[in-house]
């Protein structure tokens, strides 16, 4: 379960949103508190609107193309700039 906390920083209020561990997840400040508030619930909102997963490292699922199938430098020579600027003639 998520959370939000409020609290007063010097002439600003602070808004952060923690993970069930405790883990802070992001936070931002504001001048009033109920804006502080407000921020802190649309950003709870959002996160859960978009299906935040948790942060686990994982294998990659990539795999490099085989020679074949890549275009090497060579291949492209044909599109390099003409050596002066082409001009009506």
């Amino acid at each position: 379960m998520m959370e939000v906390t409020v609290a007063k920083r010097r002439r600003s209020w602070e808004w952060r949103v923690h993970d069930h561990n405790g883990t802070l997840i992001m936070h931002g400040r504001e001048r009033t508190r109920p804006a502080a508030r407000y921020q802190g619930y649309r950003t709870l909102f959002m996160m859960l609107a978009v299906g935040r997963r948790p942060i686990e490292p994982r294998a990659s699922n990539v795999r490099p193309e085989p020679e074949t199938g890549r275009i090497v430098a060579a291949d492209l020579t044909h599109l390099r700039r003409p050596a002066r600027p082409l001009t009506p003639d």
